[in-house]
């Protein structure tokens, strides 16, 4: 059975992104010596408390990382920590921390298998709480862009006070342990109870762990080089010369390679330059490599590009020139040759 490059291209994509819809319960299992208790006389837990019931996360969320060093466990910066901080049952903010982001960035860059801990933070006498998270698996970005950038070449259908009457805080640590297919990319979404059975919802969130790229790809438009030509033979067999338009726009599609991995949900300039290499939208061959950077406009990469690309071109065999007529039709006085080009100009990349 014979299937259309359309078609192949459906059922690929359709099966990748199937796979990518793998879903599952994580369940966090306590840290050796979890919950810890921490006699706040400093009510540094309090201090929190009011920083975040007056907008100021910073300030709230540092005080946090003081509770939980005070406690006795020492944060990893490489780890990421999910944070409930149980104020009241009807004020319990979520958050994460890793390293100097912010409290409420819900940004993960890929996971390994134990990079993932979930926090409680309160003054209850019964820290263990309910808590689960819903994860399901999703294609990268790069992947979930490749079929719309493909369907341009080809027809694709694509608050209160605190609860507590003395200071003692307790500081739940849990550790997850996440399966392969949900590493690299996947949406995490969190719910935090009292206990299983309870309707009260303390703190929930989806956080959203997309991997860093290095793979892009997308669309660039170079100047062809001035007074350029092809040989070829006219329609009474006589060799002439083809001038092609100057400063004619020669598209070519590119694959880039980023020297930094950048965030394709936040990118920056300096981790915009890369090396690309490509092939010009004709029907001749003319392969392109060269160096790029782009600005981040949200749904595409704007940038400039240099780079050099060849030509299989027509060059005349020893004996033939220009204006002589061809008396035999079986003849050619082409040879193939390379010819090398300068290339600068605009692309656009995806995602």
């Amino acid at each position: 059975m014979k299937y259309s490059l359309r078609t192949l291209l459906v059922l690929l994509f359709t099966t990748l992104l199937l796979n990518g819809q793998d879903q599952a319960v994580l369940i966090p299992t306590p840290v050796t010596e979890s919950p810890l208790k921490y006699e706040d006389s400093s009510d540094l837990f309090g201090k929190s408390y009011r920083w975040f019931l007056e907008g100021n996360v910073v300030e709230g969320t540092n005080l946090l990382r003081e509770v939980i060093s005070n406690a006795g466990y020492q944060l990893d910066p490489n780890k990421y920590y999910v944070v409930v901080a149980n104020f009241t049952d009807n004020f319990s903010p979520i958050g994460m921390l890793h390293g100097e982001d912010d409290f409420l960035n819900t940004r993960l860059y890929g996971l390994g298998a134990d990079d993932l801990y979930f926090i409680m933070v309160t003054r209850r006498e019964s820290p263990q709480t309910y808590v689960s998270t819903f994860a399901t698996a999703k294609a990268s970005p790069s992947m979930e862009n490749l079929l719309p950038f493909l369907s341009l070449f080809i027809p694709i259908i694509p608050p209160t006070s605190i609860a507590s009457a003395n200071n003692d805080t307790w500081v739940d640590v849990r550790k997850f342990t996440i399966p392969e297919p949900f590493r690299k990319n996947s949406d995490l979404s969190f719910l935090v109870k009292k206990d299983l059975g309870d309707d009260h919802v303390l703190a929930q969130a989806v956080f959203d762990n997309t991997s860093r790229e290095r793979w892009t790809y997308g669309i660039a438009t170079a100047i062809t080089s001035a007074n350029d030509v092809n040989l070829i033979i006219g329609s009474d067999g006589s060799i002439i010369v083809e001038p092609k338009p100057d400063l004619d726009l020669a598209n070519f599609a590119i694959v880039n390679y980023h020297f930094s991995a950048i965030d394709t949900k936040s990118k920056r300039f300096q981790d915009s330059f890369h090396l690309l290499a490509g092939i010009r939208l004709t029907d001749f061959i003319e392969p392109v490599a060269g160096i790029g950077a782009g600005f981040d406009l949200g749904a595409i990469n704007l940038g400039l590009f240099a780079g050099y690309s060849v030509e299989v071109a027509n060059e005349l065999e020893d004996g033939f020139a220009v204006g002589d007529v061809l008396t035999d039709p079986e003849v050619d006085p082409f040879k193939t040759t390379l010819r090398g080009k300068l290339r600068f100009g605009l692309h656009v990349s995806f995602p």
